[in-house]
Parts: C-alpha cells; structure tokens; sequence
C-alpha cells in the first residue's frame, strides 16, 4: 500500500490485521521513531456517535492500565471520519491462530497462559474495568512467550451502544460468552473470569465447549446446558487443572472465583499439586538417568535412594515420597543423592511450585496475611519478616522497570497469602531496567524523574503539567511508557501533577454508577449533585446515571453542583394495584420489573400471564441477579387478562391489564 500519513506523525505502512470492528496497521511513529499498531474502526461503527462517544472514553480509561499483560494504548484520536487508536506493536502470534496450530496445548502452557491473562484482568478490574470480550482473538503471544490481553474498552463500547448493525460483531464472541452476557444481563468482573475458563478449556482440549448453527444457539447452550468436562475431550489433563476450569465457568456467577486474584491463585495451587500428585507424570516423569561407576545408566527416582539424613523441613518434604522402596535397591552416594533432588526441584515451575518447597510447613500457629516486601531493600524487608516470624531468603536478581536496582521487585508466596510463623519466603532482587527498556516514571518526583532517565541513558522530552488529585510534583503519565523498547538517548516526555487548585476539585466520572455512588464519588472530590432529573434511556441500566453538567476530569470550584440524569425504569403499561382495564399496544404490554424486592441475590424469574386464551409463562424460571437492577419484559395477549411477576415462589407484582382483540 502506499504510505499513508495519520495525524501528521503517523506513517502507516501495512495492514497486518482485519476484525470485525477495525482494521489494523503497522505503523511507524515519527515523533518518538517507533513502530506501533493502529486500530481505525470500520466506517459502519464511525457512524454512530454514541458508540464513539463510548469508545472514546473507555479507551481513554484503559490507556491508564501499564501492566505487563496488557498491550498498551498510546492515543485515541480522529482525523476527519477516521476514528483510531495507536497501540503497541506485538511482533508475534494471537492465541487463536496458536491454538488452531498447536492445540491442544500442554496443559502447563496453557495454564502459564491463563495466569498471564487473569494477572491482567486482576490489574483491569481494580482499576473499574471490565473487558467484556475476554476470547484467544483478543490474547496475543509476543516471541518470548508473553501473553497480552487488548481491546479493553471497544466491548464496553459497544455493549452501550445502541446500533443494531454490529450485533453480528458481539454475537461473534459468543463462544466465549458468560451466561449473563447471553442473557443480556449484568455483567461485573465475574464476566472476565468465566470468559478466561472458557479460553482456557480451549487451550487444553482444542475445541470450545459449546458450537452450534448460529450464535442464538451457542448462548442458549452456555445459558441452559452443563459445561463438559475437559477430560472428556483430552484425558491427559490433571483433574486438579480440569476442576479450577469448572469453577471458573459455572453457570451461576456467585459460585465462581469472587476476583481475578482468587482465579490466579487457584491456578498456581492447581499447578503444583498437579506436578506433586504425579498427574503430570504421563508427559514430564520425574525420572533422570544417572551414570553409575561401570559407566552404565540407571533410571533413578526418589523411592531408589537411600534415607540420608536430612534436615527436619527437607525429611517432612520428602517423606511420603520416600516411604516405598524398591527391592534389591543400589546404594547411591551422597552426591548423587543431592543431584537427584536438584532435578526434581527444577522441574517443578519456578513460578509456584519451588516456593512451596522451599517455604516449609510452618507451625501450627494461626495463619495471616503474608505482607508486601516489594519496594523495600533486602535488609529492611528482613528485619519486617523477622516481626513477622517469618525467614526472608533472597531469590534472584531480575529485570524491573516497576523497582529501582536493588529493591524486591517479586516474592514468592505472593502478598496477601496465608503463611505462617516460621515460613520462608523468597524475594527477587531488581537490577534496574534491561539497557534500551524505558524506566517507569510514574508516582515519582520531577527530581527522582530526571535522577532516574539520566541513569538509564534516557534524556528528558516535553515536560507539561496537569491538575490531578495526586500532591503537585509528582508524575502521572509518561511517553514512551514504562516497559517499551527505546534507543539510548531517547526523549521521554512526562506528565508532572499541578496538584488541586485552592478551593477547586477534579470532576469524577459518574456515568454507569447509581445516584448513591455518584454522590459519594463528588463529596470525595468536594463537590455535590446538583439537579437529579430521571428520563428514559435505553443505553444504560435503570437507576445508572448516563448523563453529568460536568466533563470527567474538568476542574470546577470546591463546592460546585453537578447535575446528573438517571435513566429510569419505562413505565409499564398495567397497574401495580391489580385493578384492571390498562389497554395493551397491538396486544402487546411492557412490564418494568425492579429486582430490588428479591430476597436473594440470585434468584429465578416467571412472568406468567394469563388471558382468553388460557395460560402461559412468558418467562419461565430464569436466572437473574438482585444486582442487575431491573429489566423490562413485553408480554403478548389477547382479551381480558392479567400479568403475574414471581420471583422464585414469592409473587412480588400483579397487572391486570386489557390485551384487545
């Protein structure tokens, strides 16, 4: 294609990706000579401004998301009718096009693969985002390995869009849907973690759980149908892998892993258990080949060698598998001994399973919460673990552009684990940022900035300032951000905060949140809600606030009313009180229903109705959330008749309502 420039910095080079909603190009960066991606949605989606509107600013959102796992956003912006994102360029495979060629996938792999991405999503999620199109489409693999989630924010986009002409887009990720996605219900982080299951049985049997015709039927089988096992496509997977898979993807959300974090840690403990069990012993035997002194070799396990002595934690660690000898056994020297227990440590994944062993049992005492090391010097951690009752060992000395040389940059177990008294815990050591790696600037002084770009070899670009609610000094962005590739000597711009004004206050963004939180959210920033008017909107949930006087991120003066719109609920066409003679449109009525009176979170709806013709359930016993708020159901009918709401066995409203002929 001929070179083509975008927004005067741009050159766009090749197109090296076509989806549903954009185009995608390889692009070089004049600017800061880099290459990048940039995504330029398709004409159809440029059309509908609110979807724009909606991508806009939930892209804006996760540009603000520098996690490893997540390929980075650099700018949102138009030119004319284009309408792009610039992004980081990946130069490897996307899961999908991995899995069709390799699939099924060893099962470590796909775990290594899934933790990567639940690691990423747990960043999202704290952060207030949901991905809502977690599928291997939208999971790319870089040529070390690395596994990294995009497209944060156009799912969201349009999922609050109300263009009909990209339904065929979202009903393309159906296979990766939650039961509550299909349903058009609420969706919350729970969405993300069923999603990744789902990628995850993908990546360990070939196949999704569920196919059909078309799309309606794929959601109806993740909305009605029970989740196959794994196994049952590929028998080689540990059942404890297969159970974390089932958890994952069960049908009701509350019964699920609670957060991404949860999800991650059963992963890790389903990891190892696997490699201690003997479950991965089908394709990775702890079995070496030793040469003894005739120079032949013997196939050697841990039964085969003598009881040596041991100290008490190593004795406790390989008891059990000790405790079963083989007959006729040949003496093994003391050397070999040591290199046979080597080999097995290091076939255990370094990310989990090593710092199980090396942590030891600890005592009986009552467990707590494992503190957060990174940050500190080794020497100042200790003397903290030693309060703790806890022995601190150092691991190994890493790369970081989080942590400056000589801070711990990792532990092993992770913070917030339940250890106790007297248990080890790793910790890696940073040594700075790789040569040519861009350093992270950000939480940092201006001075601490400038201290960290000279040491690096990078030189300081535009330096700008913005009020935020960070103290003034302090960097907020960068560009190139942490984490990039960049040529010694680079310009690294950065933002620096200005601080709160005196007597002014950030505006928050309140779109999506109910009046209670939107008026939490402005009395944190100091500011209060002014004029509250309720109107219809199709595009937000019942209760959600979908419109502010006040741009996100605007500064207004301490004290500054903001007024909001809360969509409200569409008013039904029968009558709450029973008595009767409402007229239905056409024969059909709307009923607006409010979960708010459901005793239980989850509970299952019927929306019976009876008229001239007899009986029916328009809604028969379906699945819903007390925290979806409410939705609206239209009922057909003819005659006199009447509408009965019931949730679970309790009927909770009644219509009597005049359908026509």
């Amino acid at each position: 294609m001929s070179t083509r420039l975008l927004a005067g910095r741009y050159e766009l080079q090749e197109k090296i990706g076509d989806g549903g909603m954009a185009v995608v190009y390889k692009a070089r960066c004049r600017l800061l000579n880099r290459f990048v991606a940039i995504k330029i949605l398709k004409p159809e989606f440029a059309r509908d401004l609110k979807f724009i509107e909606n991508f806009r600013k939930e892209s804006q959102s996760a540009a603000s998301l520098a996690h490893p796992n997540i390929v980075s956003i650099y700018d949102v912006g138009r030119e004319g009718n284009i309408h792009y994102i610039v992004m980081e360029l990946i130069e490897g495979s996307i899961l999908s096009d991995y899995i069709a060629k390799e699939g099924p996938l060893e099962w470590q792999r796909a775990v290594e693969i899934a933790k990567q991405i639940a690691s990423a999503l747990a960043f999202a999620h704290k952060n207030h985002i949901i991905h809502r199109d977690v599928k291997p489409h939208n999971i790319l693999l870089t040529q070390d390995g690395t596994a990294k989630i995009t497209d944060f924010g156009i799912a969201k986009a349009l999922d609050s869009s109300g263009n009909s002409e990209e339904t065929t887009t979202v009903m393309g990720s159906v296979h990766y849907f939650s039961p509550e996605q299909a349903r058009g219900g609420y969706v919350d982080e729970k969405s993300d973690i069923y999603s990744l299951g789902v990628v995850l049985f993908e990546m360990l049997t070939g196949s999704v759980p569920f196919d059909g015709e078309n799309p309606v039927a794929v959601a109806l089988m993740h909305i009605n149908e029970e989740m196959p096992r794994p196994t049952s496509l590929n028998p080689d997977i540990p059942q404890e892998i297969e159970e974390v898979v089932m958890k994952a993807t069960d049908k009701l959300s509350i019964n699920r892993y609670a957060t991404a974090d949860e999800f991650f840690d059963a992963l890790s403990h389903a990891e190892f258990n696997a490699m201690m069990s003997g479950s991965a012993n089908r394709r990775n035997p702890a079995v070496m080949a030793l040469e003894d002194e005739e120079g032949s070799e013997n196939a050697v396990t841990l039964e085969d060698a003598e009881e040596p002595a041991v100290t008490e934690t190593e004795g406790a660690e390989t008891e059990e598998l000790g405790k079963k000898k083989k007959k006729e056994k040949k003496p093994i020297g003391k050397i070999k001994l040591l290199a046979i227990i080597l080999a097995l440590l290091c076939a255990i994944p370094i990310s989990f399973g090593f710092s199980r062993i090396i942590t030891g049992g600890g005592d009986s005492s009552k467990s707590f919460e494992l503190p957060d090391f990174r940050g500190q010097t080794f020497e100042v951690a200790k003397a903290v673990a030693a309060e703790y009752g806890l022995e601190l060992s150092m691991g190994d000395e890493v790369y970081s552009v989080e942590y400056e040389e000589g801070q711990i940059c990792s532990q092993l177990p992770s913070e917030g684990s339940a250890v106790k008294k007297g248990n080890k815990v790793t910790v890696n050591i940073s040594k700075g940022a790789k040569e040519g790696t861009v350093p992270n600037l950000v939480g940092k002084s201006a001075t601490d900035a400038q201290y960290v770009l000279d040491k690096y070899g990078f030189r300081k670009g535009s330096v700008t300032t913005q009020a935020s609610e960070l103290p003034e000094g302090i960097v907020i962005s960068q560009s190139p951000g942490a984490g990039e590739e960049a040529n010694p000597g680079a310009y690294i711009s950065y933002v620096v905060s200005a601080g709160k004004a005196e007597g002014s206050g950030i505006v928050p963004l309140l779109l999506g949140m109910t009046q209670t939180e939107a008026g939490d959210k402005l009395a944190d920033a100091g500011l209060c809600i002014g004029t509250i008017t309720t109107e219809e909107n199709g595009l937000y949930e019942p209760g959600q606030v979908f419109w502010q006087s006040k741009e996100a991120n605007s500064t207004v003066d301490v004290g500054t009313p903001i007024d909001i719109k809360i969509c409200g609920t569409p008013q039904s066409s029968g009558s709450g009180s029973g008595s009767g003679g409402t007229t239905a449109d056409g024969g059909v009525a709307s009923i607006a229903i409010d979960y708010s009176s459901a005793k239980n979170e989850v509970f299952w709806l019927t929306v019976k109705v009876v008229d001239a013709n007899g009986s029916h359930n328009e809604v028969n016993h379906v699945e819903r959330y007390k925290s979806g708020l409410g939705e609206t159901v239209y009922v057909n009918g003819k005659g006199q008749g009447s509408v009965t709401v019931i949730f679970d066995n309790d009927v909770v409203a009644q219509y009597d309502i005049n359908f026509g002929e």
